[in-house]
């Protein structure tokens, strides 16, 4: 068994341009998780929340076999940061006690200005069954995980802030991949500093995109006003119908804009998106 994985792993791509790499390397990977009788449903960690320093979460992988339906991320495998014994539905919807947030709601997005059903643009009502093929895994070892994300684009946190995860956790487990984006909302708490040189500050006025580039952080500036996002920084290329190299729609793993280990400080911009409703609650948040 391990003598065929190991041979499937020998052909691997890792300096091809990357369409081909992420197609083969994917295919490759499927082979390896038939070989293991592995879900294409993945943990690659589990542990107590920094968030909150009580709640067990873990890091889902998916989208490392084939590409995930998102349009606008493209080719990226997925990393979503979730709890382990509440669903993800309940942890974004659930009801306050008296004297805030609910402990486990902390646990995956902390102090977001959006969390408790206040206009996130994740669907967290959807992600039912990625928790359910996960939440009883052990994690897997991280030099599969290396092995998985060889040659690849990684999206972290698709679902919940990569602050909740130690940053020596995601030094080793992206430390294979090609590239990688990620974004934190704790960008202003001392104890995650140390996540610049990993993601981009997310930030929702001109006065907070200010004070995190002050602090050292790249950024990404969400507007609620196209004019101010073309004048305050670089257009998300996603979402500006800007083509790739190669003459299609850029996605986010074509772009990979959003990562902090650029050593040049950047800007990018995004007007409010997502579904009507969740755009009018994410403007109540944003002036609360």
């Amino acid at each position: 068994m391990f003598n065929t994985i190991k041979a499937i792993a020998k052909s691997k791509h890792t300096d091809t341009p990357f369409i081909v790499r992420n197609l083969v390397n994917k295919g490759l990977n499927k082979a390896i998780t038939k070989a293991l009788k592995y879900k294409e449903t993945l943990v690659l960690y589990k542990g107590i929340s920094l968030l909150d320093n009580e709640t067990p979460i873990m890091i889902v992988m998916s989208g490392f076999t084939k590409d995930s339906s998102n349009v606008k991320t493209g080719g990226l495998v997925q990393l979503y940061i979730l709890p382990v014994h509440e669903t993800p539905k309940d942890t974004y919807f659930g009801t306050y006690k008296k004297g805030g947030i609910v402990p486990s709601r902390l646990s995956v997005c902390g102090d977001c200005k959006y969390n408790g059903n206040n206009g996130c643009y994740v669907r967290w009502a959807t992600l039912g069954s990625i928790w359910k093929a996960a939440k009883d895994q052990p994690a897997i070892p991280t030099t599969l995980t290396r092995e998985f994300l060889k040659g690849l684009r990684v999206r972290v946190g698709a679902a919940g802030d990569p602050a909740a995860v130690p940053a020596s956790v995601w030094n080793k487990i992206l430390g294979s991949c090609e590239n990688f984006t990620g974004y934190t909302h704790q960008w202003n708490k001392p104890q995650f500093q140390n996540l610049q040189d990993l993601f981009v500050a997310s930030v929702d006025n001109a006065r907070e995109n200010e004070k995190a580039r002050a602090l050292g952080w790249s950024t990404f500036f969400v507007t609620d006003n196209e004019e101010e996002a073309k004048n305050e920084g670089i257009r998300c290329l996603a979402s500006a119908g800007k083509s790739d190299t190669h003459g299609l729609p850029t996605t986010c793993a074509t772009c990979m804009l959003c990562n902090g280990q650029s050593r040049k400080q950047k800007t990018i911009t995004e007007v409010l998106h997502g579904a009507t409703n969740t755009q009018h609650k994410a403007r109540i948040a944003r002036t609360a």
